[in-house]
């Protein structure tokens, strides 16, 4: 019996990655959204990442929104939304 050896690198993209977001060089007096994917417990999980994010961070607004369910995508305007009104935007997910 042969074992077979697996290459967990995968395969190259032909196309080039995006770029990664600028990040903030602080959250304090900051607008975050929060974009709950639709799990169960997910509006738990992102409650206690808000508190933290507000006690820790001095994030000063949030701007809360949600998905219509785990297995479609946030609707463009709830994207446009949190583009618009953020600097920042927590995608959150529990089960």
């Amino acid at each position: 019996m042969a074992d077979d050896i697996l290459d967990p690198v995968g395969f190259e993209s032909e196309i080039p990655p995006k770029p990664m977001a600028k990040r903030l060089s602080s959250l304090g007096g900051k607008t975050v959204g929060i974009l709950d994917i639709g799990f169960p417990n997910g509006n738990v999980f992102l409650d206690r990442v808000e508190q933290v994010l507000k006690d820790r961070y001095g994030v000063t607004e949030f701007v809360r929104r949600a998905k219509p369910s785990p297995a479609r995508t946030a609707d463009d305007e709830v994207r446009k939304d949190l583009l618009e009104a953020c600097d920042a935007i927590v995608e959150g997910t529990s089960s």
